[in-house]
């Protein structure tokens, strides 16, 4: 099959009950200098180079779970350097051809085609492999760890980096790790669970700065990342590992992010998050697992190390999140660009006072492939905050600043995501998935009082007055919880006049007017509103949702005559019945 062919320049796209927003791809000028130039280099070799391979852009590293090897020719996982023996029989031919395909560059019996999907030596460049799963690395001896291929791998480095923090090594600072009890990790691609930690082996009374994290993995075959978050008196204790979404009701203040490429975080000498006395007494720790291959017999057991101190430092400190959450990547693009504003506005209405950036670093999945978020103020660019040129998911760079940067009420910050998604064959959209797409940006920062901890847009919607819970006249938390009376008699209209699993009603179509008139439901929200009652898995949820699209798209004019059943059975609209299987998939069922 095809791919669509390559064009910079992102659509607008309009569909039934889904509209996107996207924006003019423009030159991003010359890269900067991240890392080394000859990093930069490599890096920008490797992405031209990953189109002319099948399935260049997801060969795996064969010894570090879920990261990718991105310079498949090279020794080294990023690109540059010295070449492996893929790249060496690459050299010599310039193309991917059947000669090169026939080829069984590492020598363990595999050719490069059989290794890289395409087995019968037919792909050409633009169009999709014969297979993009199972994948294997042409220049990697395989079995991985068997003696034939010690020799072989001996140059491949399985270490994920070493965590340095000065701070950790001071007298007065105490560690704990928090881990998972033994659970079982579900066959299936993506399960995110949460477990809750009372803080009861602390001193009663006492406060501390938490000045630095470290992962504990447990099981590097499924660990994708960890969120380790604050709760507030409205949380509750979970006595045991529960599935979850982006974290536990009540615990929604993050202290420290781990993913894949991180050794560990440590927070700036003159700041640390609260704990204990009047700190979080209780935490919420959210594990990602990865598990492609659907297996039955993981078990996992990953925590976190925090590192406390009783000697408070000067500021409180916070994480901050910038970006869009609302994406639609078409499949086979070189470059589908979105953008976010946390604009002046929004810092204006919700920001309390000057706050200092610490550091920053851009979040994307597979697919991203340049990020940056600008800092204005007055209207005019003041800086690049994280200038990511070649974004690598597997190798995430942390932006420190030093000295600090200040923010102050009226600034605004832009983020740019960047997807390249020549590799999928069908539309990748915001989600919290491996094999879904994310656009954010996180910054540590002090003071934790002086701003709030989200400032993110759905589309053109700003929802940076989510933090107090309206947002233009509605109230989320209201049409979150089922059993408030405004949500439960808007719920009735629908349902009691339009069908979730039929066609569009005769009566229904006055029933859907007369609730959008509610700011919750209407043009502005009403999208936002539906996209985050999907989110909660519930028979009801899922009835009303079909309920309210059942006349979008219809080819029935309502007020005809109705259409005769077929097979004595009631007729289901396209847009009603494709709604009713996501409503099912949502509610796994």
């Amino acid at each position: 099959m095809l791919r669509p062919s390559g064009d910079p320049t992102t659509i607008t796209t309009h569909s039934c009950g889904i509209h996107t927003r996207a924006t003019h791809d423009e030159d991003t000028g010359m890269a900067r200098l991240i890392l080394a130039v000859i990093l930069v280099q490599a890096i920008a070799a490797y992405r031209m180079y990953q189109d002319r391979i099948p399935n260049g852009d997801t060969v795996p590293h064969p010894c570090k779970p879920n990261y990718l090897w991105r310079g498949v020719g090279h020794k080294t996982p990023l690109g540059g350097g010295l070449r492996n023996t893929f790249g060496e029989d690459y050299g010599k031919i310039k193309q991917w051809t059947p000669e090169l395909c026939r080829m069984d560059s590492d020598n363990d019996g595999l050719t490069n085609g059989q290794e890289l999907g395409d087995p019968d030596c037919v792909w050409v460049p633009g169009t999709f492999p014969s297979r993009s799963k199972n994948i294997t690395h042409p220049g990697v001896c395989d079995p991985w760890g068997s003696s034939k291929c010690e020799d072989a791998n001996s140059h491949i480095s399985c270490d994920t980096g070493e965590f340095l923090c000065d701070a950790i090594n001071s007298p007065d600072v105490i560690n704990i790790t928090l881990r998972f009890p033994p659970t079982q990790v579900p066959p299936e691609v993506t399960t995110y669970m949460c477990y809750t930690f009372d803080l009861d082996m602390l001193p009663a009374g006492v406060e501390y700065h938490l000045i630095a994290t470290k992962p504990y993995i447990d099981n590097a075959d499924i660990m994708h990342h960890t969120v380790l978050s604050g709760c507030d008196f409205t949380s509750s204790h979970l006595d045991s590992p529960q599935r979850c979404n982006m974290g536990s009701s009540g615990c929604r203040s993050p202290l420290s992010i781990w993913t894949l490429g991180l050794p560990g975080s440590c927070v700036y000498k003159d700041a640390g998050f609260k704990i204990g006395r009047n700190g979080y007494k209780r935490l919420n720790m959210l594990h990602h697992w990865n598990n492609p291959e659907k297996k039955t017999t993981y078990t996992d057991s990953s925590g976190i190390t925090l590192y406390l101190t009783p000697k408070l430092r000067k500021y409180n400190a916070a994480y901050m999140t910038v970006g869009e959450t609302l994406l639609n990547i078409p499949p086979g693009r070189e470059r589908v660009v979105h953008t976010s504003q946390c604009s002046s506005e929004c810092t204006r209405d919700v920001m309390k006072g000057p706050i200092h950036l610490l550091a920053g670093y851009n979040h994307m999945h597979y697919l991203g492939y340049q990020q940056t978020v600008e800092h204005y103020r007055n209207g005019e660019k003041l800086r690049d905050l994280t200038p990511d040129d070649h974004y690598s998911y597997d190798n995430p760079i942390i932006h420190k600043y030093d000295p600090q940067i200040e923010m102050l009420p009226g600034d605004s910050l832009k983020t740019t995501c960047v997807h390249r998604s020549t590799s999928r064959a069908t539309t990748t959209v915001w989600g919290d998935g491996t094999n879904d797409e994310m656009c954010f940006g996180f910054f540590t920062f002090y003071p934790a009082e002086n701003m709030p901890f989200v400032c993110v847009t759905y589309g053109d919607l700003e929802l940076c007055s989510l933090n107090r819970g309206q947002l233009h006249g509605c109230n989320i938390p209201m049409m979150l919880n089922s059993s408030h009376p405004v949500r439960k008699g808007l719920m009735s209209k629908v349902l009691d006049n339009c069908s979730p699993l039929g066609d569009c009603r005769v009566e229904c179509p006055a029933a859907l007017a007369e609730v959008q008139q509610h700011p919750c439901l209407n043009d502005r929200l009403g999208s936002f509103v539906l996209s985050r009652m999907a989110g909660i898995p519930s028979l009801e949820n899922a009835k009303f949702l079909a309920a309210m699209r059942s006349c979008q798209c219809s080819a029935v004019d309502p007020t005809s005559k109705p259409v005769s059943p077929v097979n004595d059975g009631e007729t289901i609209s396209s847009s009603g019945l494709l709604f009713l299987i996501a409503s099912l998939v949502v509610l796994g069922m």
